[in-house]
């Protein structure tokens, strides 16, 4: 695909290893996993599509991208399970930015309780935004990826898919373990278009809500070998080493990063 000659951003320094790349990463804001993604891959020259369910975390990542990196960021705020906002969001970027390149799908709920008590619509909600919403938003990159004959996509999974949520948060738990089965059929399917798909999944990740529930969470930090929680800076440099060329011969993987929590061969 010849690029519109009126992106003459993707022309950036050579010595940002992502100048040229769009990224878009959704459940950008707060303090989590997506805010230390979107500021790991614009500090390397990345342009940002910064996809929030609440208005102010949308409008305050991107004010802070524009403020901290000199690269073009967009905010949009919308619910991702709304395919027709997804649709509406993803013409306008692709206008101003030109087509995406890379995918960070990391948005998601979690609702927590009895197999038997959750409300049925409650699960389909879980489902919905944490599992169909991503191969939604895969459905509809792959196409301009495959034209350009390159493309990253990085699902952030979760330790759940295998632990199960210890019994506590079943639909996430299913919609993340679907999600690593998601990644593996992109990544035979998308390979031969210079395509990777590739999954993270962490263990507990240090936030607000831990910290608000520390003696909740203190029994599976004294669980992990490195005693403490992850960083979300600590996921974001994983996602930007999957988005990276050092990664080139990876494809089809779920990569664990939880201080030694969940241990599998």
């Amino acid at each position: 695909m010849t690029l519109p000659s009126d992106f003459p951003w993707r022309d950036g320094p050579t010595s940002q290893r992502f100048a040229g790349r769009v990224a878009l990463v959704t459940g950008a804001g707060g303090a989590g996993i997506g805010s230390a993604t979107v500021r790991r891959l614009a500090s390397e020259g990345a342009a940002i599509v910064a996809v929030e369910h609440h208005e102010g975390r949308s409008k305050a990542i991107a004010e802070a991208i524009e403020s901290d990196y000199d690269v073009p960021v967009l905010g949009y705020t919308l619910d991702i399970a709304d395919r027709a906002a997804v649709d509406g969001m993803l013409a306008n970027a692709s206008s101003e930015l030109g087509p995406i390149d890379v995918l960070v799908n990391n948005a998601a709920i979690n609702t927590q309780g009895s197999i038997v008590g959750y409300d049925p619509d409650e699960f389909d909600r879980v489902i919905g935004v944490d599992l169909t919403a991503p191969w939604y938003l895969i459905r509809r990159t792959i196409g301009p990826m495959r034209e350009l004959g390159r493309g990253s996509i990085i699902n952030i999974g979760s330790v759940a898919a295998w632990n199960g949520g210890r019994g506590r948060e079943a639909p996430y738990s299913a919609a993340k373990a679907g999600l690593h089965e998601i990644t593996r059929s992109v990544a035979i399917e998308a390979g031969p278009w210079g395509i990777r798909c590739n999954a993270i999944a962490p263990g507990l990740v240090q936030s607000r809500f831990v910290e608000k529930h520390w003696e909740r969470f203190q029994p599976d930090r004294d669980a992990t070998p490195l005693r403490r929680h992850g960083r979300a800076e600590e996921i974001a440099n994983v996602v930007a080493f999957l988005v990276s060329d050092e990664s080139s011969y990876i494809t089809g993987e779920v990569i664990t990063v939880s201080g030694g929590f969940y241990l599998h061969a």
